[in-house]
């Protein structure tokens, strides 16, 4: 009876051509205490040796060094490499890349590598001190665990024998999961604002929740409109100051996640992103990003 069930089995899966889950194997490679400055998300991590602080950024396609960190570190320049940088407006410009011998987060050594200069618009005084940031190029072999309310980010490896393994956070109780895909390493998921469908990039490195200017349009609103909104002016890696506005739509709706009259900033966003969704939501939950099955799962 036992081989007929198997048997019958066997046959619908072969007409039906569906195959059974496999569950993704997944080990923790990493646990790094996170840290929450007014929105600045930092881990600390070792340059050739040395204790610096590094900002966690899932929004950027590359790591950079600051000029004091180049500077402190004593980092030789990279003649074989150089970056094209691009901030938030958009502008492209060529910058140098230094040489690491060695980056290591916590007990993860990821070796030598290059990275550019670039200077970050502002960051905590803290110790040890900020001297760059961790982007896509870093981050994007791993599935990384933010858990901010413990003060934790968490690196873990996922492996299968198969191309579609299934895979459950190692979590009790329940969470929303979310199709993500990715564009150039980062993570991208869909949501609905005032009933206009758009696509939000995952970055922790924005300090708040960004509509883009161009989506707002979309929505129906002016620049005479948002005019009568309080903001003000900020800037990005690139510092050419952009101007933002707090405007209070009606309902936003993401992967099970609702908001009801949400107050979101509005600013130029030069990306393939209508919306950025920044520090201040990784903060409110436990956040699982997948790069290796396209998924988030947020508890």
């Amino acid at each position: 009876m036992k081989r007929l069930t198997w048997g019958i089995l066997a046959a619908l899966m072969a007409l039906t051509g569906k195959a059974e889950a496999v569950p993704c194997h997944t080990v923790q490679a990493a646990v790094l205490p996170l840290r929450d400055d007014g929105g600045y998300l930092s881990v600390p991590a070792q340059i050739n040796g040395h204790a610096v602080s590094m900002i966690v950024d899932t929004g950027s396609q590359g790591s950079l060094m600051t000029p004091q960190g180049v500077a402190a570190l004593h980092l030789p320049q990279d003649p074989d490499r150089h970056t094209v940088m691009q901030g938030p407006n958009g502008t492209p410009r060529l910058v140098a890349n230094v040489r690491i011998a060695d980056l290591q987060l916590g007990h993860l050594s990821l070796g030598a590598g290059s990275m550019p200069i670039g200077s970050l618009p502002g960051s905590p005084m803290i110790h040890p001190p900020i001297l760059g940031l961790l982007g896509a190029d870093v981050l994007d072999g791993y599935d990384l665990e933010f858990d901010v309310p413990h003060q934790k980010l968490m690196f873990w490896k996922v492996s299968s024998n198969s191309s579609s393994c299934q895979l459950q956070p190692t979590w009790k109780g329940q969470w929303n999961t979310v199709p993500a895909r990715q564009v150039d390493g980062r993570l991208m998921v869909t949501f609905t604002l005032d009933g206009t469908r758009g696509t939000a990039l995952l970055d922790s490195g924005a300090r708040s929740h960004i509509v883009s200017t161009d989506f707002a349009y979309r929505l129906g609103l002016t620049d005479e409109l948002l005019a009568l909104d309080p903001g003000g002016i900020t800037a990005g890696v690139d510092l050419h100051e952009r101007r933002y506005h707090w405007h209070r739509f009606k309902r936003f709706s993401m992967g099970g996640t609702v908001w009801v009259d949400p107050v979101l900033t509005v600013a130029p966003v030069h990306d393939q992103a209508d919306m950025l969704l920044g520090s201040d939501w990784f903060a409110k939950h436990d956040i699982w990003l997948s790069y290796a099955t396209n998924q988030i799962f947020v508890r």
